[in-house]
């Protein structure tokens, strides 16, 4: 807590690990100009080939969730900078600060947001430089603007139909 007895806000969980790496035998590349997007179909359960301490497994209990899953991919660096997991349960969202090896997860709000997929692709058509900023990703955020991003979205938009 701060001097004033209240604590700061934080967008979502921070870990010091970085997320469960792409499968690449589940995944479709599209180009995007700047960004790559990564359409991938995943399943983690409790299984150590599916699950680390990246999203916080906690001992003896049973996770077993999935569904599509977009990458957003720096083109020139091929880093991922944000992950959109539109998981049947516990749908949720990755800030990924590359740099700093740091992994931020937010989980989304399907109640008050309605479909993770609907809300993940509205994200990428209109606020996916903003999203960009705070990550330090500047370069890319503004070549992002400047690019038309719309084919590639509707081919995600067409994949995460088939992922999903």
């Amino acid at each position: 807590m701060n001097p004033s007895g209240i604590e700061a806000y934080r967008l979502g969980r921070s870990f010091d690990v970085m997320p469960i790496p792409m499968d690449p035998e589940h995944c479709v590349y599209v180009p995007a100009g700047p960004l790559t997007f990564v359409v991938e179909s995943r399943r983690l359960t409790d299984e150590p080939s599916t699950r680390t301490r990246a999203i916080g497994a906690v001992p003896d209990a049973t996770y077993d969730s999935g569904g599509a899953c977009v990458h957003v991919l720096d083109t020139v660096d091929r880093l991922e900078r944000l992950r959109f997991d539109c998981f049947d349960n516990e749908p949720h969202y990755h800030y990924i600060h590359q740099s700093e090896q740091v992994n931020v997860v937010v989980r989304f709000d399907q109640f008050a947001e309605g479909d993770p997929r609907e809300w993940t692709l509205e994200r990428l058509r209109s606020r996916l430089p903003h999203m960009l900023e705070p990550l330090g990703s500047v370069r890319l955020a503004d070549e992002v603007r400047a690019a038309d991003l719309g084919s590639a979205i509707d081919e995600v938009a067409r994949l995460l139909d088939i992922a999903g």
